[in-house]
């Protein structure tokens, strides 16, 4: 199984890796089994042609030392005896012969099955590679996304802050104008400042920063009260 510490290219690498090496493994087994099953077939083949060769020649043998003690009935028999153990001769070689065929055959079989499985474990990496890197790519994406929307977010968030401190920095430079007017046209009475406090309705209401031409900013992504 492949480390998923590994860059995505690293695994899909790792993985046709091990698909091509059990691809090969399998079609050196395959040629190794096929070779051996020629090599039996022809050894078989060979053992009896062999033995038909033998029985052949003792036959052969016999019939000659047959005819030598009696010539003319001998001479008939001999070559009766000679063409049968011909024609079985003939019969061990097709045998022989449909051996190797068959274990040619199957070997072949055996080759073609070895290609079709290594065909399809390539296939199946490289569908498995493709499905890795189809998530990867995705997962990219989304964060990728999210970034961006946390960029924004932090960006609306710093332009409401400066607008609002420059709100609040121009109220509080008019609420000093006023309070300045009024203690000069008191005469210096700190009395006259009354007006100039928040108004309270209760204890419960909290105090709210004066804001005299407008309200706070609020970025788009914080719902408004």
């Amino acid at each position: 199984m492949a480390d998923s510490s590994q860059p995505i290219h690293a695994q899909v690498s790792t993985i046709v890796a091990a698909a091509e090496t059990a691809a090969e493994q399998i079609r050196v087994d395959t040629e190794r089994r096929m070779n051996e099953r020629i090599a039996e077939g022809e050894r078989a083949a060979e053992n009896r042609v062999e033995a038909a060769e033998a029985e052949a020649q003792d036959i052969v043998k016999w019939a000659r030392e047959e005819a030598e003690r009696a010539k003319t009935e001998a001479t008939t028999t001999a070559l009766t005896i000679v063409s049968r153990a011909q024609d079985q001769a003939d019969i061990l070689r097709a045998e022989a012969e449909a051996v190797k065929t068959q274990a040619t055959s199957e070997a072949l079989a055996i080759v073609a099955r070895a290609q079709d499985t290594a065909d399809q474990a390539a296939t199946e990496a490289a569908e498995k590679a493709r499905e890795i890197l189809g998530a990867a790519r995705s997962a990219a994406g989304d964060v990728q996304a999210e970034g961006m929307e946390l960029v924004e977010n932090l960006r609306q968030m710093g332009d409401s802050l400066r607008s609002n401190s420059t709100r609040l920095l121009r109220d509080v430079q008019l609420i000093h104008r006023r309070m300045l007017a009024q203690i000069e046209a008191g005469g210096g009475d700190a009395g006259a400042l009354g007006p100039i406090r928040a108004s309270r309705t209760g204890d419960a209401e909290p105090r709210r920063p004066p804001v005299v031409d407008g309200e706070l900013d609020v970025p788009e992504f914080i719902p408004r009260g």
